[in-house]
């Protein structure tokens, strides 16, 4: 229907992609019609980050007879598009997870706002060069609040990825997107898609007829629990699918989280409350390994996830009654703030007792003194969890820039297997994001993202950089 080009936007130097009506359509009125209302759809849709921003719209001058054409002017990613990393065998369980729960977040958020995408494939997931997910190509969407262009008994979209309602013809529903998501999901995961007839009728009578294959058996690697997630993503009936697409995301999260090597990290490791530290294994004691573990049911994650936001709300009012903020921080009211300081005292005194070791009963002998004229003991380096709890304090008080360097130091002195790791890179890109530099925090916050605890945490402050990125170019 079009083609798309790589462009200089000389007024604000950045690369842009100018998407152009194919001239075989110029003289078709409802080819330009869909065409203008994909402007439409995808601005209501730009706030989103894993939705690809129109910047532009306009027309190609009608000279020397030639019609005049529509053109948009759009991101430009030059990642290529999750069908091609699939193609090159650039792919792995990470990934493809990080990238269907940013490809489910853009569905959700459409559907909230009446629009149904129709097209959804790997083919139009493109990636950034950070490997961050954007949905594409609304340009068959519909807008709930307008009557669909398409004429009757046509059938738009891809027919490897179309649900059994549409192909029988049926209109399209946002259990149409689910679906298709969920056969994007199996092509990512297995390496191929689960029907694969040669023809368009034959491939859309698999989708009616012939249930899902079993993940499992296609792909040894991965665990058996992840059909019974796979099976209902692509059930036939629109009912019997997940509720959402960030419900049937959640789902493989979990059925992976046995197979996927992970660290040895709480649910709690990706935000911790403010004043919270980091603890250290005893001495003697080897730091955890990296394991396989299971995540925590979706439900205690989210109440998990509330509870660690909540105590930053509190870490938030006590820092700034503790550093004289604004008059209307120091005129609230005593019972407030002191029910803020007992909470904080509550919440660390768990990570201090295990840091700080018990008073002994018999006093110590006393260290023997130097001898005369030797060289006085240098001081030992800062540990990995000094330097992130200074660095965490100077987050809470404001000081970004200060907080900065020193959370540098704390990624490169932990342990990649302890909690101060997570700690450490979650604050450095919070930090960076918070220093007016999302540019350098979005990296950050995708290394922290791929280890899979509290992933709906970092999401939310790695969309938040991407956001404040998105605004600065």
């Amino acid at each position: 229907m079009a083609t798309v080009w790589c462009a200089q936007d000389r007024t604000l130097d950045r690369h842009v992609a100018i998407k152009l009506l194919a001239d075989r359509y110029a003289h078709d009125e409802l080819a330009g019609r869909r065409f203008k209302r994909e402007a439409r759809t995808a601005a209501r849709l730009s706030g989103h980050p894993n939705v690809v921003t129109i910047y532009d719209v306009g027309e190609t001058p009608a000279e020397d007879g030639a019609q005049a054409r529509p053109f948009l002017v759009m991101e430009y990613h030059a990642g290529g598009t999750a069908a091609d990393a699939l193609r090159t065998g650039n792919v792995n369980p990470v990934s493809a997870l990080a990238w269907l729960q940013q490809a489910a977040a853009a569905l959700d958020y459409a559907h909230r706002r009446g629009v149904i995408h129709r097209d959804v494939k790997l083919a139009n997931f493109l990636l950034d060069r950070e490997r961050v997910l954007h949905v594409a190509d609304f340009g068959i969407a519909q807008l709930g609040t307008e009557d669909t262009l398409t004429v009757s008994g046509e059938v738009l979209g891809t027919a490897a990825y179309l649900a059994p309602e549409r192909a029988l013809g049926h209109p399209a529903t946002e259990a149409s997107d689910r679906y298709a998501l969920a056969v994007a999901a199996f092509e990512l995961l297995v390496g191929e898609r689960p029907f694969t007839a040669e023809h368009f009728a034959a491939q859309a009578r698999q989708h009616v007829e012939d249930p899902p294959p079993a993940a499992s058996r296609r792909n040894p690697a991965l665990p058996p629990a992840l059909d019974a997630v796979l099976a209902r993503g692509m059930a036939k009936r629109p009912e019997d699918r997940y509720a959402s697409s960030l419900q049937f995301t959640d789902a493989i999260e979990d059925a992976l989280a046995p197979t996927v090597p992970t660290r040895r990290l709480p649910p709690e490791a990706a935000v911790r409350p403010r004043g919270a530290r980091p603890t250290s294994p005893p001495r003697g004691r080897p730091a955890a390994e990296p394991t396989f573990v299971r995540r925590r049911s979706h439900r205690r994650g989210r109440i998990a996830v509330l509870a660690a936001l909540a105590a930053v709300l509190l870490g938030v009012a006590i820092a700034a009654a503790t550093s004289g903020g604004p008059a209307s921080s120091r005129s609230a009211p005593r019972r407030a703030s002191t029910l803020a300081s007992r909470s904080s005292s509550t919440r660390t005194t768990a990570s201090h007792s295990a840091a700080k070791p018990s008073k002994p009963t018999t006093a110590p002998a006393p260290a023997p003194a130097p001898p005369s004229g030797s060289p006085a003991p240098s001081a030992p380096a800062p540990s990995a969890d000094a330097l992130e709890a200074r660095g965490h304090d100077l987050l809470a008080a404001g000081s970004y820039q200060s907080a900065i360097p020193i959370l540098r130091q704390a990624v490169q002195a932990a342990t990649p297997t302890s909690l101060t790791y997570a700690y450490a890179l979650f604050d450095l890109g919070r930090a960076l994001r918070l220093a007016g530099n999302p540019r350098a925090a979005v990296p950050v916050l995708w290394r922290r993202l791929q280890i899979p605890n509290q992933t709906s945490a970092v999401r939310a402050e790695l969309t938040l950089a991407l956001r404040a990125l998105g605004q600065q170019t």
